[in-house]
C-alpha cells in the first residue's frame, strides 16, 4: 500500500488540468495514491479528467464535493480522509518536473525529524511560457529551521510539499473555522503559511520543516493576478502572527473574526495603504511587460509612496535572490 497521497484540488481548471496530469504521470516515482477533489467545478474539468484517464490508465480516485467550499476546505478534506502517512498537494494548473515526488518523498522518509519537505518553484505564464522569478522560500537545514522557529518567525514555504498528515492534523490542519461567511474567503489566503507556522510549534520536539533547494515544479502565474486580495493577505498574515505569539505564551488563539474586529481604525487604514503598495507594484510590473512606460512609472511611484519598504523587499527577494 502506498505511503503517500498526491492530491489535486480542482475548481474550473479545464484549461490546465490535462497538462498537470501529464506531469503527474511522468513522475519517476509512481507509488502514490492519486486523489482528485473536485470542488463543484462549473466547467468541463471532470470530463477532461475522466477522458485523460480513459486514454492513460492509472489508479486514481475522484471525489466530487457536494458544496463549493474553497481551497482550504478541499485540503482539509484530504487531510481528514487520506489513509497514508504523507500527503502532497499539486495545484490543478501547476506542472511538476519528473523527479518532484521522488526527491521530496525520499527526503522526508529518510529522517523522522522532518514533518514537511518542500522545494523551489519557477514561474510560468498562463500559456506555460517561462517568465522571470519564482518561489525560493524556506530553510534548507533543520538547524536553520530551529533557529527561525525559536524566534517566533512566520514559516514561509511554498504549498508544493510532502508533509506528515497526522502531525498536520495534530495542530489543526488547514483551518476552516472562525472566518466570516461568503467571499472573500479569508481562510484561503495564506492558508499554507498558517499551517506551516502552526506546525513550527513542534520545533521544541525536534521536528522540522525544510526545503530541497532545487526547482522541481513550475508555478503558473496568471496575468490577472492583479485582482488578488492584498488587504486580505495582510490581514491573514497578521492574524497568523498574532496567534503564533498567543500559542507560545500558552494563551487561546483568536479566530479571524475576533482578530479583525479588534483592529483600530488607524490600523485598518495602515493595512489598506500597505495593500495599495502591493497592488500598484504588481500593476507596474504588468504595465512594464506591455511597454506602457508612463503607466509603469506612475504605478511604481504610487507603490513606493505608500510603502517604500515593500518595494525594497520585493527587489531583494526577486532580483538579487540567488537562483
Amino acid at each position: 500500500m502506498p505511503n503517500l497521497t498526491l492530491a489535486i484540488c480542482v475548481y474550473n481548471a479545464e484549461k490546465y488540468i490535462k497538462e498537470t496530469l501529464e506531469s503527474v504521470m511522468a513522475q519517476t516515482m509512481q507509488d502514490f495514491h492519486l486523489l482528485i477533489v473536485n470542488d463543484c467545478s462549473t466547467d468541463d474539468s471532470v470530463a477532461v479528467i475522466e477522458k485523460f484517464f480513459n486514454k492513460n490508465p492509472r489508479q486514481y480516485e475522484l471525489v466530487n464535493l457536494p458544496v463549493n467550499g474553497g481551497l482550504s476546505a478541499g485540503r482539509r478534506y484530504v487531510e481528514e480522509h487520506a489513509k497514508t502517512k504523507y500527503i502532497m498537494f499539486v495545484d490543478a494548473d501547476d506542472c511538476p518536473y519528473p523527479t518532484l515526488v521522488e526527491k521530496l518523498y525520499n527526503k522526508i522518509s529518510s529522517d523522522n525529524d522532518l514533518m514537511a519537505v518542500g522545494c523551489h518553484l519557477e514561474y510560468m505564464d498562463s500559456k506555460g511560457g517561462k517568465i522571470k522569478g519564482g518561489i525560493y522560500l524556506g530553510e534548507t537545514t533543520k538547524e536553520g529551521f530551529y533557529e527561525k522557529a525559536a524566534k517566533e518567525k512566520l514559516i514561509f514555504m511554498q504549498p508544493t510539499a510532502v508533509y506528515d498528515r497526522e502531525v498536520a492534523l495534530s495542530v489543526g490542519g488547514h483551518n476552516i473555522t472562525g472566518f466570516p461567511c461568503g467571499k472573500p474567503r479569508y481562510q484561503d489566503l495564506c492558508e499554507d503559511l498558517d499551517l506551516w507556522t502552526r506546525m513550527s510549534d513542534l520545533y521544541k520536539e525536534g521536528k522540522a520543516i525544510i526545503v530541497v533547494p532545487e526547482v522541481l515544479c513550475r508555478y503558473r502565474k496568471h496575468e490577472n493576478a492583479m485582482s488578488s486580495d492584498s488587504t486580505g493577505m495582510i490581514l491573514r498574515m497578521r492574524h497568523i502572527k498574532k496567534n503564533l505569539k498567543l500559542r507560545r505564551r500558552g494563551e487561546k488563539e483568536h479566530t479571524f473574526i475576533e482578530f479583525r474586529d479588534s483592529l483600530s481604525k488607524q490600523e485598518l487604514e495602515k493595512i489598506e495603504k500597505d495593500a495599495k503598495a502591493a497592488n500598484t507594484l504588481r500593476q507596474s510590473y504588468y504595465a512594464l511587460k506591455k511597454g506602457r512606460v508612463f503607466t509603469f512609472i506612475g504605478k511604481l511611484t504610487s507603490s513606493i509612496y505608500n510603502n517604500p519598504s515593500y518595494f525594497v523587499d520585493k527587489i531583494r527577494h526577486n532580483i538579487f535572490k540567488k537562483k
